[in-house]
């Protein structure tokens, strides 16, 4: 987006990022008309921007990061196979043993978990908590939040009223040895008996042929991150090496593969960011769609080439020789952490939403990262768009993609690295309800393309999740 003449004017509707597998299309822009069926928010996605305190929590929590304050939980569907609870008891008795107090330490399970359709306000109000106000950690659900399930089971949308004003983070994976195999890793981590990494952080992204969001993003970015723009570099202050692998022969499939290895100059990184378009696949063949669905696309993709092997990284492509255990990442790409049920934003002829999967899914990638040993993942489960560096009007933002990296170099636990994303979801949601003045969603009058924009503004910063336990945080204090 871009100001017209100075005038505070948004000339035109942002471009989605995501390539189309099948035929290496990437979707038009919106108009106005794809957002009239979007909804409002409710309460409590207002009631947080109007917080004076940066983090959601009430006045008992002096130190956000120390869990005798903040307490832990873990949340499991009410019906959960007892096999994962089971595979998990390590995290668990870890994390009981670090809170030391049962009033801030919580398992809530069967008559407690989330039963079958269970909305996230109807929950809450079972606990005696509500989601507009700041986290009360004594009041029976602790800040630090860890749901469990797959988003079929626990939506989406429960997760982002929840991520509002707790720090929240969600694990699901297709096998019950990936559940033991991450607790364990981070287990392992957080009592010293696997060494942290050094202060490396890696940024890869690609610049597409003939693409208009790709060289957007690594421009706005990478100059953003390298301090060739008005900021410091990226972990200046935190004394961290950043080893860029941007554009051509540098953001290709095999560079990332050789991050993740770990062999690539510098040594293993302790943070990964990447910046691209994520594949997106046909709803015709869900075995495919579920193993590939937010692959990263690589430099060797051109725009109007269907994704071929050697053009994206799924999980599939995780050497089996990865060297990823203790490391973050934060994966910006359309479906990068995971894909809603339905469109979010381009609707069929009748205003009825398109099928987009025959059920929500987790993307394959960050489950395989975790499993492997990554700490969490920061990632995105819609169509990702052009506000996690610019706003509205244009201007550039990058502090706000830049903000949770600088939060886990300063060893900052996952779940509160990511609140500023959470934070700018309700900004934008009390922005555009004081520009739509009563001009509803959904009524046949056209909205002025500033609305429309902050409409898919407000959605974008929403449409952001931790992946793996919030609580986790790099060992800063160890690391050379």
């Amino acid at each position: 987006m871009t100001p017209a003449g100075g005038a505070g004017v948004v000339e035109r509707m942002p471009i989605p990022m995501g390539v189309v597998a099948e035929t290496g299309a990437t979707h038009p822009r919106l108009t106005e008309d794809n957002l009239r069926h979007i909804g409002g928010d409710s309460g409590p996605v207002l009631a947080r921007s109007a917080r004076s305190r940066a983090l959601a929590v009430d006045g008992t929590v002096d130190d956000p990061m120390d869990l005798t304050q903040t307490g832990w939980a873990v949340l499991l569907p009410s019906d959960v196979d007892p096999a994962i609870r089971e595979a998990l008891k390590p995290l668990l008795d870890w994390r009981k043993s670090r809170v030391n107090d049962d009033k801030l330490f919580k398992v809530f399970e069967g008559n407690a978990g989330v039963r079958p359709g269970q909305t996230a306000g109807s929950w809450a109000a079972t606990k005696g908590v509500s989601l507009a106000a700041p986290v009360s950690p004594r009041r029976g659900v602790p800040y630090y939040l860890l749901m469990v399930g797959s988003p079929q089971r626990v939506p989406f949308e429960f997760q982002a009223q929840f991520d509002l004003q707790w720090a929240v983070g969600r694990l699901h994976f297709d096998k019950v040895e990936d559940y033991a195999a991450y607790a364990q890793k981070v287990v392992d981590y957080e009592k010293g008996v696997t060494p942290p990494r050094r202060r490396r952080a890696a940024l890869w992204m690609p610049r597409n042929a003939g693409d208009l969001a790709t060289p957007l993003l690594a421009g706005a970015v990478g100059t953003d991150f390298l301090g060739e723009g008005v900021s410091p570099p990226l972990g200046q202050r935190q004394k961290f090496e950043v080893h860029s692998f941007i554009g051509d022969g540098q953001a290709t499939k095999s560079k990332l593969t050789d991050i993740f290895r770990g062999t690539v100059d510098g040594g293993p990184p302790a943070i990964v960011f990447t910046g691209s378009h994520g594949a997106e696949w046909a709803i015709a063949d869900p075995a495919v769609q579920q193993k590939r669905q937010g692959a990263l696309v690589s430099q060797e993709w051109e725009r109007g080439q269907p994704l071929q092997p050697e053009h994206y990284f799924s999980a599939e492509d995780l050497p089996a020789d990865a060297d990823v255990n203790g490391m973050m990442a934060f994966v910006f790409a359309c479906f990068g952490g995971g894909c809603p049920e339905k469109d979010s934003y381009f609707f069929a002829a009748d205003g009825s939403q398109i099928a987009l999967a025959p059920a929500p899914i987790i993307a394959s990638l960050p489950q395989a990262l975790l499993a492997r040993g990554a700490l969490a993942v920061i990632a995105h489960i819609d169509r990702a768009f052009s506000y996690g560096f610019e706003d509205v009007m244009g201007t550039p933002q990058e502090q706000l993609l830049r903000s949770p990296l600088e939060l886990l170099m300063k060893g900052h636990r996952a779940g509160m690295a990511a609140d500023p994303l959470n934070l700018q979801w309700s900004t934008l949601a009390a922005q555009l309800g004081l520009a739509l003045g009563g001009n509803l969603p959904g009524q046949p009058q056209p909205q002025s393309a500033l609305v429309a924009n902050l409409f898919i503004a407000r959605d974008d910063a929403r449409n952001y999740i931790v992946l793996g336990d919030p609580a986790v945080r790099l060992r800063i204090e160890d690391m050379t």
